[in-house]
């Protein structure tokens, strides 16, 4: 019964995510929309507090303040000031892809519960997260006017990215070979 009202809970967070998307498009049923996301989010944290793999809130409640002192000077930024903060979320939501990957790759690591796909999948989420998160950042700062607005280049900057492209999926690749490795 649990396991059905935590996917209840979750199917209606998604739900309530897609509307609230589809509703902030409008500023006549932006409220809405706002308000839907709201509702999404705590249902799918209600969903996540009731999953039985949760013995210790510890670090739950950690996040709950972590997010909260972040979110506080956040929410009063002047309207002229949004893209920034949107630029901002953006980046917190990629670190958060990044990191939850990482975490998941060391929980399946530790209990032996990594397949091809699941490298796979997790390598593609840590690689676009951590980029997302990098890439708003520099669009923040752009924004903010912190660091220059102009195109900031180097010398053989394309062939730099390509490599650190192909360092980054040369590490995905030999990642399942690390749980061979600290057997």
């Amino acid at each position: 019964m649990n396991e059905h009202l935590i996917q209840l809970s979750y199917f209606a967070a998604a739900v309530l995510f897609i509307l609230s998307l589809r509703w902030l498009n409008s500023p006549k049923t932006a409220r809405r929309g706002v308000a839907a996301g709201v509702a999404g989010m705590g249902l799918a944290i209600v969903g996540t507090l009731l999953a039985p793999e949760i013995v210790e809130y510890r670090w739950i409640a950690v996040g709950l303040v972590a997010g909260t002192l972040a979110g506080i000077p956040l929410s009063r930024v002047a309207l002229t000031a949004v893209p920034q903060r949107t630029a901002l979320s953006h980046a917190f939501g990629g670190m958060a892809a990044g990191l939850v990957g990482t975490a998941k790759y060391i929980i399946w690591l530790q209990h032996g519960e990594l397949t091809t796909f699941r490298v796979s999948a997790i390598a593609l989420e840590v690689i676009l997260g951590f980029l997302t998160f990098t890439g708003s950042l520099m669009a923040a700062g752009k924004l903010q006017e912190v660091i220059p607005t102009r195109p900031i280049t180097y010398r053989n900057q394309n062939l730099v990215n390509l490599l650190l492209l192909a360092a980054a999926v040369g590490a995905a690749s030999s990642s399942r070979l690390t749980r061979f490795w600290l057997r």
